[in-house]
């Protein structure tokens, strides 16, 4: 419970006043996940959860969604902190509809910096083409994994703990949020964010699923190569790009260390590795973050529910 700090709300519902615990994270860093709990239920039908920075634009927003333990539901969100949003102090608004009506509510937030590393990345000819033609089909690839990403399916409750490693026999070769700066063939420069974490690897090396869940994309697409995306829990996802082959497809359930493909070097690439990448709420975190922590703590949930009773 050190992690968490309280907020009432006090909502008006047909029995009268019924109160309602927020339960968030003090804290984050950038590139990590804040966890907000609302907890009793009682009437709340739907909720929203938003950070938003001292000018009032959001920067992260996601639906709650509602968990059991034991008897007991509690309404959780998991919102994706930016990597390249300025540290500071933030609001976190929850809105909540019930039955009688709806509320909101409000509580700071603060979310703390870290350091990321400048890399830059030579592309030959070919590398250079493939990134910079303007081929409609790379548009399209884009606003169909965006809208993947954003989906938001409130029975997808798969997996909630830790992640293993997706390959066993790497070393890192990029790392998550890097400030890349592509140096073309031609001369010309971009500069971009890097949004995973690269694990060199051999082509052919085993990638395995890091934990439950459902596989909802797996294709070819022109800059990620072969890429699997796995849904873990509403708005959450780990993506694998540059896979040599592919061993699932769209709609199976995979389990903790099942094979999910090979390591290759398709797509944009300048050697062979795997891209790892962990979306939650459509906004890139640290996936190697979460092989250390849950995405949710368990515990801290069963401490939410002792506390109130």
């Amino acid at each position: 419970m050190n992690r968490f700090v309280i907020t009432i709300l006090m909502l008006l519902l047909s029995q009268g006043v019924f109160s309602q615990h927020l339960f968030t994270d003090r804290s984050a860093k950038r590139g990590e996940i804040l966890n907000a709990h609302v907890y009793p239920v009682g009437e709340i039908r739907s909720s929203r959860f938003s950070l938003v920075n001292g000018e009032g634009r959001i920067v992260s927003v996601s639906d709650g969604f509602f968990m059991r333990e034991g008897e007991k539901s509690i309404i959780t969100a998991l919102l994706g902190i930016p990597s390249d949003i300025e540290p500071g102090k933030y609001k976190l608004q929850v809105f909540c509809e019930t039955e009688k009506g709806s509320e909101q509510f409000t509580k700071p937030f603060f979310v703390t910096d870290r350091e990321f590393k400048e890399m830059d990345i030579s592309l030959n000819g070919a590398m250079t083409d493939l990134r910079t033609s303007d081929d409609p089909r790379k548009a399209e690839e884009s606003r169909e994994l965006w809208a993947l990403l954003s989906s938001f399916d409130k029975e997808a409750d798969y997996y909630n703990g830790s992640f293993d490693c997706p390959v066993e026999n790497y070393f890192e070769s990029a790392f998550f949020g890097d400030r890349r700066r592509y140096l073309y063939s031609d001369g010309t420069t971009s500069q971009s964010l890097h949004n995973g974490s690269d694990l060199a690897a051999v082509v052919g090396e085993p990638v395995f699923a890091p934990a439950e869940g459902k596989v909802v994309m797996a294709r070819f697409r022109i800059l990620t190569g072969n890429t699997v995306v796995i849904e873990h829990l509403p708005g959450v996802y780990t993506l694998y790009y540059h896979l040599d082959k592919m061993d699932v497809q769209i709609d199976k359930m995979v389990t903790r260390g099942e094979k999910i493909g090979v390591v290759g070097k398709t797509g944009l690439v300048t050697g062979a590795h795997l891209h790892w990448e962990l979306r939650v709420s459509g906004i890139p975190v640290d996936p190697l973050r979460y092989m250390e922590v849950p995405l949710i703590d368990k515990r801290e949930i069963m401490d939410i529910i002792e506390s109130i009773h």
